[in-house]
């Protein structure tokens, strides 16, 4: 379900599409991995309440489209920094878990012209419990 801002801005859940793809119930996988996957799929559809954070704060968004699994719809997500949103666990995993861009290094070489060497992956998304 989508919210709406003071000034109308619509966030969280803003829409959700059909998946094209049909429920096989797991049956192209091996009969001894399909009980797994049948437990990671819950795991993962489970609603948690979750904040998110942008390392840069104010008003900064994240706008992405989620779908892990065949038959479960397409859902587009917008969420706004320092809201709290009902969310897949996979969602908040696949967040969390995406280790960021590498950020370009700004050292100068002796003629002035920047190194091709990267620093540590700047982080800037983040989705903590509800109650942080």
């Amino acid at each position: 379900m989508s919210m709406v801002t003071a000034s109308g801005e619509e966030h969280g859940l803003i829409n959700s599409l059909p998946n094209s793809v049909k429920d096989d119930d797991f049956k192209r996988f091996a009969e001894a991995d399909r009980e797994s996957m049948k437990k990671l799929k819950a795991k993962e559809e489970k609603m948690v309440k979750a904040r998110y954070v942008h390392k840069n704060g104010g008003n900064e968004v994240l706008s992405k489209p989620y779908m892990r699994w065949p038959g479960v719809p397409i859902r587009m997500y917008k969420l706004l920094h320092n809201h709290v949103y009902d969310l897949p666990q996979g969602f908040i995993d696949e967040v969390n878990g995406n280790p960021g861009l590498p950020k370009r290094s700004e050292i100068l070489d002796a003629h002035g012209v920047p190194t091709k060497t990267d620093q540590g992956a700047e982080k800037l998304h983040h989705l903590y419990p509800a109650e942080f």
